[in-house]
């Protein structure tokens, strides 16, 4: 998977699984009848609450609250109990890690942010494998592989909108609740005054 940044696991499981998605978007008709790939960009604002599914039954289930922007290109992630959080600007091309409590950010390119524009489906190898409902929303199912070539099945809502992806025949990640609504400038606003850190490198 794509290495999205350095602030624990806990924190960038789903950020990374919904930035591996996005890296892929390309050119297509919006008004294509018969699409060969999925939208894996939100198309409207949209706040979602994902269940991750640990790969081990002996690890922990996590939660986390993702919002987008549409116009700003912008997505925040809340890991459930901590108060760290992620946002993503990909006009920018950066991603913030920001700690409140220990007021440091660390600030990082976004991954895939050149290839993230609304409107646009997912270029590469998809295969669309039926229709689902997550969360009682309907979604198609395709089939594609991730940056280490293993194959997943992710469920996307007409507007690009992922509720769930599926790896081994195991759910991963599965939204639980989906909001189409506004989201406030603030929400995506890092917080003035924080000490920055360099992001350790492997």
């Amino acid at each position: 998977m794509t290495r999205c940044a350095h602030g624990g696991r806990r924190m960038v499981v789903a950020a990374c699984l919904l930035v591996a998605g996005m890296a892929g978007a390309g050119h297509a008709s919006a008004a294509d009848p018969d699409p060969q790939s999925p939208y894996v960009t939100p198309q409207v604002d949209v706040d979602v609450t994902y269940t991750i599914y640990p790969p081990h039954d002996t690890s922990e289930v996590m939660s986390q609250r993702m919002r987008w922007s549409a116009s700003r290109m912008m997505q925040r992630v809340d890991p459930a109990n901590a108060s760290t959080y992620m946002i993503t600007d990909y006009h920018a091309g950066t991603l913030t890690v920001v700690n409140p409590g220990q007021k440091i950010k660390t600030v990082i390119p976004a991954p895939g942010a050149a290839n993230v524009q609304m409107g646009q489906r997912a270029q590469g190898t998809w295969l669309r494998t039926g229709v689902s409902r997550v969360a009682g929303i309907p979604c198609a199912l395709w089939q594609t592989q991730d940056t280490d070539q293993r194959s997943s099945e992710i469920c996307y809502t007409d507007d690009g909108v992922m509720m769930e992806v599926i790896r081994d025949g195991k759910v991963m990640v599965e939204a639980s609740s989906v909001a189409r609504t506004p989201q406030d400038e603030s929400v995506f606003t890092v917080p003035p005054g924080l000490k920055e850190l360099h992001a350790a490198h492997p």
